[in-house]
């Protein structure tokens, strides 16, 4: 089977080595930067209570600040690591368990970017980058090989394929096809930019960027794997990602996307990149068939499939997936609504009748209370937790109601629940049904 020999037979292992390096350094330098921007103390001290993630309930931060500040220094030490290839099969199971646990810790802190970074980091957990240009490499016998089963490469291609094209699936969508937005919204916002901000004062400009948008998620995975259109598609990355980096204010995403498209590249691309630098990359390879097992094939098809269906799952439902928001994490939707809420809880104590507003930022964060207000999972646990709170200073039986309006890309506030639905006696997967239509 030709697919077969294909990932079983050798390529250059230069890209892999490169794609290594810069993710190692460019995540040794986001949990340093989240360190000096003070977020530990934001996402992970402070909060009275933390949302989480379905099933992971039982994941959560360490009390002591030594210890939470110990593992996201374990974390970035580990990430440079994988960039310097030193102790690197360690490095990788250290840097994806300890990321992936902070990552899970706090839910209104979720970013598709991070998600991202975990599978990353996971996928090079079975991937050997430390058999060239790297530490190990250079102290271990035996270690060193200018050749890797074309596979390695082949599994990171994919995935960063899949996240851009499900990120142009998924703004096939109204909002963003026929009212451009949020980008209206967006950069309408960006109009005192140099140079360019006039040009955002017009509506036009939001079409153009929209449908661009939309052009690039589905065009660009194809163009970067062909050899004709690669360098085209590269200069894209690099032009696309550094402007939606300087408009919106979306953290590290485009710079991981930007070194993620370094994989694509080559090793006879990059020897003529390199051709006028001190770098004289050999291109020689020990030709060698690296057979997977049927049980490894096995599984990275079914975890790919996965990958696959997770962003396909909301239209199992015939409902407006940015306004419920039903299964709206993990499928990529990246960049598609401007969205703000209002809350304010009721607990009644149902053996006297007594009842009184507790209003969600004498609990949350800023961050919480915003991101709490118009998702509605997040709106049952924080009902969950005012049970729990109120159980514990003797109240036996109570019930815990909410007013809560929405608005979504610029359209008027919304009621988003009814303002009599008992919270406590609904199940947390049965809260989207309960969703009022926008």
């Amino acid at each position: 089977m030709f697919f077969k020999r294909y990932l079983y037979s050798s390529t250059h292992i230069f890209p892999l080595a490169v794609y290594r390096t810069a993710f190692g350094f460019l995540m040794c330098f986001s949990l340093i930067r989240f360190i000096a921007n003070g977020w530990v103390e934001t996402c992970y001290l402070e909060p009275e209570f933390h949302f989480t993630y379905q099933y992971f309930d039982w994941i959560q931060p360490f009390d002591s600040a030594i210890a939470m500040y110990g593992i996201i220094s374990v974390c970035a030490l580990a990430a440079l690591c994988i960039g310097l290839g030193l102790f690197y099969r360690m490095a990788t199971v250290v840097f994806f368990f300890s990321f992936t646990y902070l990552e899970l810790i706090e839910k209104s802190w979720y970013l598709n970017h991070y998600y991202f970074v975990s599978i990353i980091a996971f996928l090079l957990c079975l991937i050997p980058a430390h058999k060239g240009y790297s530490l190990d490499s250079k102290w271990i016998r035996g270690l060193r090989s200018n050749s890797v089963a074309s596979w390695t490469t082949f599994i990171l291609k994919l995935q960063i394929s899949i996240v851009y094209f499900f990120a142009g699936i998924a703004k096939l969508k109204p909002d963003w096809l026929f009212e451009a937005m949020p980008l209206k919204i967006w950069l309408k916002a960006k109009t005192d930019l140099p140079l360019i901000g006039e040009l955002f004062q017009y509506e036009t400009t939001a079409y153009l960027f929209s449908y661009f948008g939309v052009l690039y998620d589905l065009s660009i995975p194809f163009l970067l794997w062909n050899k004709r259109t690669r360098p085209y598609a590269f200069i894209a990355v690099v032009v696309f990602h550094s402007l939606t980096a300087i408009l919106f204010n979306i953290g590290l995403f485009p710079w991981i996307m930007i070194a993620g498209s370094v994989i694509f590249i080559t090793a006879e691309e990059w020897k003529e990149l390199l051709k006028k630098t001190p770098i004289n990359l050999s291109l020689a390879i020990k030709e060698q068939y690296f057979k997977l097992s049927n049980l490894k094939l096995i599984f990275l098809a079914v975890f790919f499939a996965i990958q696959v269906l997770l962003p396909l799952r909301h239209f199992l439902y015939n409902e407006n997936i940015l306004w419920t928001e039903r299964n709206f994490r993990f499928g990529w939707n990246v960049m598609l609504m401007e969205k703000n809420g209002y809350s304010v809880f009721y607990v009644e104590d149902k053996e006297t009748g007594k009842r009184w507003a507790e209003y969600p930022k004498n609990h949350l964060t800023m961050i919480q209370e915003k991101q709490m207000s118009f998702q509605p999972d997040m709106i049952w646990q924080y009902a969950r937790f005012l049970e729990i709170k109120y159980k514990e200073k003797g109240y036996k039986d109570v019930s815990v109601t909410v007013d809560t309006y929405v608005t979504l890309n610029g359209r008027p506030s919304r009621q988003y629940l009814s303002g009599n639905l008992n919270l406590l006696a609904v199940d947390r997967d049965d809260i989207y049904d309960h969703v009022l239509e926008e």
